[in-house]
């Protein structure tokens, strides 16, 4: 039983646990999140937060499982991002892909885990197990090992046979842990198939495939070389404030931007929060530590005494004025909590920002 889950365990089963137990041990599971998240090359939230609240949810009603709980334990941050967090065009290039991976995975899965993610291109395919998974009441945080290589197809089909399920994909530079990683919802073809084709520069990309539906929330992963470009990605900001756990709570303060068209020198952000009431308060944000987060992401991290301050302003609805200054350049942006919240996400809302954040181009 690892630090986590031990804790977990002895602050919320007991009689007399301190009252404030619930607030200081999920402060200390987002750092945790956080820390994997940016050593991951910053997947976001939907990556890791979706595990932390299953598999903290599972625990807390007394469920038990054979498999580890997740370490994190979020996303989007949610399965977890440490392993590597509708769209259309012309086929690329022939693939070179053959028919057998280069690593064999196991093919059936185990008691109370989730079926296998099948990846079909052109005359081949690979069934993938879930390597992290909160699904019914087992919760597991792994990693994916080799991961098989798809070769060069044009694009990919991804099959799953439980209903109700949707899946994303996270693109990150093979290698580089601190690259760029872009994301794209798969496009449901139906019947439980999805096609998936590539996004950003012609490259070769660890592929991780986030999937949640109805049960729970699984990651799988494998290579692909994309044969030519896909769109671009288009610049992304989210804040987590507020949280609403009747009563409204703060488990810190995170101001996320990726995806600009390259990373400032320099990055300042002042976020307003107010309360429905009208009373607000002004802060300025913590700037995290900028070790490998991915080109184009800047990142701010509390201050956590100042979400906790947000949450006594009164009742909600929340607005939330955030202003970043980069290199110089103000931007702005307004959002409502918990209206603008982002599904699957929770309690983070998009920020859309005035003047638009700076894109990338075309090379």
């Amino acid at each position: 039983m690892d630090e986590y889950r031990s804790r977990l365990r002895a602050e919320m089963s007991e009689e007399h646990a301190p009252g404030d137990a619930h607030h200081r041990l999920m402060v200390r599971v987002r750092r945790r999140e956080r820390r994997r998240r940016l050593a991951a090359g910053g997947l976001g939230l939907t990556l890791t937060g979706l595990l932390v609240v299953a598999g903290y949810t599972t625990l807390r009603n007394g469920a038990s499982g054979d498999g580890p709980s997740p370490r994190t334990t979020g996303t989007s941050g949610l399965p977890s991002a440490s392993a590597n967090p509708s769209r259309s065009g012309d086929p690329g290039p022939s693939s070179s892909a053959t028919t057998s991976p280069k690593s064999e995975p196991t093919d059936v899965a185990a008691p109370g885990s989730p079926p296998s993610v099948t990846v079909r291109f052109l005359d081949g395919s690979v069934e993938l197990l879930p390597y992290t998974f909160c699904y019914r009441t087992r919760c597991v945080d792994g990693g994916p090992g080799n991961l098989p290589d798809v070769g060069t197809p044009a694009r990919v089909s991804v099959e799953f046979p439980l209903e109700g399920w949707s899946f994303t994909a996270y693109f990150q530079p093979t290698g580089d842990d601190c690259g760029r990683t872009q994301s794209t919802r798969l496009s449901p073809d139906g019947d439980g198939i999805f096609t998936l084709e590539p996004v950003g520069f012609a490259d070769s990309y660890d592929v991780t495939l986030f999937g949640r539906g109805n049960g729970g929330s699984l990651s799988v992963a494998f290579r692909w070389t994309t044969p030519a470009d896909g769109p671009l990605p288009e610049p992304r900001a989210y804040l987590a404030l507020l949280s609403n756990n009747d009563p409204v709570t703060s488990y810190g303060v995170e101001l996320h931007v990726s995806n600009l068209a390259s990373t400032p020198s320099s990055e300042r952000a002042i976020i307003t929060v107010r309360a429905s009431n009208g009373q607000q308060i002004i802060f300025e944000a913590t700037p995290a530590d900028r070790d490998c987060l991915p080109e184009g992401t800047v990142y701010w991290d509390g201050p956590d005494a100042k979400g906790l301050a947000a949450a006594e302003l009164g009742e909600p609805p929340f607005t939330y004025e955030v202003e970043i200054f980069l290199d110089g350049v103000r931007h702005v942006a307004t959002a409502r909590w918990p209206n603008d919240e982002i599904e699957g996400e929770e309690p983070a809302v998009i920020l859309g920002f005035s003047p638009p954040l700076p894109a990338l181009s075309e090379r």
